[in-house]
C-alpha cells in the first residue's frame, strides 16, 4: 500500500462508496478473478496474431462485471491495444429508427482510450502518430517539399491502402486518412478538424460530407460497425497491438426492448458482429459485451430468444466450469479468504486518507466476512458491491463517530442503534397489549 498515493485512494474509496468501479487504482483492489484473467490475455495474444474474439461477461447486478470490463482495458491499453468502451442505453444500441447505433458508434469514438491518452478522446493522436512517422521517414529521405513529403506517405502506406480496400467501404476511409494526410503536410486545420468530424460520425447528411470533404459516403446507422473493423485495421498499421471494443448494459438491447421488431434487429447485429469475429470479417480486433443472466439465458427477451445466437452461444455440455472455449463468461463468487483479502486492502488505504494507524485486527476482518455470509443465500447471491458498502459503512463510523468501538460492536449492534431500556420497556408494553387482545380466543 506504499505504493498508493493519496490522491488515487481517495478516488478509489469515492467510487466504491457510491457502487461504482474506479477508473484508476485497479490493480489495488483487484482479488481473484485468476481464471477469467487467464483467458482474456489468452485472448489479447490472438488478437495480436490477427484473429478476431468475441466474449459475454455474465453476472447479476453488483457482481463485478463493470470491475472487471475496466479491468481489461487496463490490461489492454498495457499491452498497448486502442480500447473503446461505452454503456449502451435507450439512446445507444446498436441499431434503431432513430439512429441509436450510430449514437453507441459516436461514443465509442469519443472514449478512444490508447496507453497515453487513457481517459477518451485518443482519435486525433492516434491518426497523429501514424502521419507524423511517415513524415520523419520522408525526412530522413531527404524530402523537404509538402508535395514531395505527401507523395511519399502516399507510397508508404500502400499496404494499408490495400488491406483496407479489400473490406467494405474501405475505399472511403483510406480517402479520409488520405485527407487527413494532406491536412498535415500542408497544415491545414481547418481541413483537419473536417476530417476527424467525419471519423467520428459527426456529418449528418452525404451532402454535407460531399461538399466540405469531396466523400460520397458518412458513418450511418447501418454501417458504423463496418468503419470500426476498418479501425482496427488501421491501428495495427499504426503501430498498435490491436483493437478492443467493450460494451457495458446488454439489457438495454434485450429486455429493455419492448418493441419485438427492433429487438430482432439488435439482435441481427450482433449476430452480425459475431460472424465477423470468427469468420475472418474482422481481424486485430476484441469484443466484450457484459450483462446481467437474464439478458442472456432469457428465452422471450434475452439473447437466447434468438435461435442463431443461441446456438453459437450455448456451452458444449462437456465443458463443465472450464472458461476456456467458452464465449460466456460466467462470473463466480469471491471466496471468502478473496473477500479478507479485499476489506484488508480498503481498510489500509482508509486508514492513510484519514491518518490512522489501522482499525481492525485481521480476526476482526475474519469476522465481519463470516457475519455477512451468515445471510440467507449470501454463498450465491453475496455481491461485491454489497460487500464492499457494508465494510466501507463501518470505517467511516470508526474513523468520526465510534473510535473506541469493537468489530463485534458494529455488527451486533445493529449498525450503532442499541435498544436502550426505555425501548425495550415500549416493545414489551406492546406484546402484553396483543396477548390480552387475543386471551379469550379459541379455534
Amino acid at each position: 500500500m506504499a505504493k498508493v498515493n493519496k490522491r488515487i485512494a481517495r478516488s478509489i474509496l469515492h467510487a466504491l462508496e457510491g457502487g461504482m468501479v474506479p477508473e484508476n487504482g485497479l490493480p489495488f483492489i483487484a482479488v481473484g478473478r485468476k481464471e477469467e484473467v487467464e483467458v482474456i490475455t489468452s485472448d489479447m495474444d490472438r488478437i495480436a496474431e490477427g484473429f478476431s474474439t468475441f466474449r459475454l461477461l455474465e453476472g447479476a447486478y453488483g457482481t463485478g462485471k463493470s470491475f472487471m470490463a475496466q479491468l481489461i482495458k487496463n490490461e489492454a491499453l498495457l499491452r498497448d491495444f486502442v480500447v473503446m468502451d461505452c454503456e449502451l442505453a435507450p439512446e445507444r444500441k446498436l441499431c434503431g429508427t432513430k439512429k441509436e447505433g450510430l449514437e453507441t458508434y459516436r461514443m465509442l469514438m469519443s472514449r478512444l482510450s490508447s496507453r497515453t491518452c487513457p481517459s477518451g478522446g485518443a482519435l486525433e493522436e492516434i491518426l497523429d502518430s501514424y502521419v507524423f512517422r511517415l513524415q520523419e521517414e520522408a525526412k530522413g529521405k531527404g524530402l523537404a517539399a509538402p508535395e514531395e513529403i505527401r507523395e511519399y506517405m502516399e507510397a508508404a502506406s500502400a499496404d494499408l491502402k490495400k488491406k483496407t480496400e479489400q473490406l467494405p467501404h474501405g475505399f472511403d476511409f483510406y480517402a479520409a486518412l488520405g485527407l487527413y494526410m494532406d491536412s498535415v503536410a500542408h497544415h491545414n486545420e481547418e481541413l483537419k478538424v473536417q476530417v476527424l468530424r467525419w471519423f467520428r460520425g459527426e456529418y449528418h447528411t452525404r451532402t454535407e460530407a460531399k461538399r466540405t470533404l469531396g466523400l460520397p459516403v458518412i458513418v450511418e446507422d447501418g454501417n458504423w460497425f463496418a468503419y470500426i473493423k476498418l479501425l482496427a485495421v488501421f491501428v495495427k498499421e499504426a503501430g498498435y497491438t490491436g483493437l478492443y471494443m467493450i460494451l457495458d448494459e446488454l439489457t438495454q438491447i434485450t429486455r429493455n426492448i419492448v418493441n419485438s421488431t427492433t429487438r430482432e434487429h439488435n439482435f441481427e447485429r450482433l449476430l452480425s458482429i459475431y460472424n465477423d469475429c470468427y469468420g475472418n470479417g474482422a481481424r486485430y480486433m476484441g469484443i466484450i459485451l457484459c450483462g446481467i443472466p437474464s439478458s442472456i439465458h432469457d428465452t422471450r427477451r434475452g439473447i437466447f430468444s434468438y435461435e442463431a445466437l443461441k446456438s453459437r452461444l450455448s456451452t458444449s455440455r462437456l465443458q463443465g466450469d472450464d472458461l476456456i472455449g467458452s464465449p460466456i463468461i460466467k462470473l463466480s463468487m469471491l471466496t471468502p479468504e478473496e473477500f479478507a483479502a479485499l476489506i484488508e486492502r480498503i481498510e489500509e488505504m482508509h486508514a492513510m486518507l484519514h491518518e490512522k494507524g489501522g482499525y481492525f485486527t485481521e480476526e476482526e476482518r475474519i469476522t465481519f466476512v463470516n457475519c455477512e455470509y451468515q445471510r440467507i443465500g449470501a454463498a450465491s447471491h453475496l455481491t461485491p458491491r454489497e460487500f464492499i458498502r457494508d465494510f466501507l459503512t463501518i470505517l467511516n463510523l470508526k474513523a468520526e463517530k465510534r473510535p473506541d468501538d469493537s468489530m463485534e460492536d458494529f455488527l451486533y449492534r445493529g449498525g450503532g442503534i442499541e435498544m436502550t431500556p426505555s425501548m425495550i420497556g415500549k416493545a414489551e408494553e406492546e406484546d402484553e397489549e396483543i396477548e390480552m387482545r387475543y386471551e379469550n380466543f379459541t379455534v
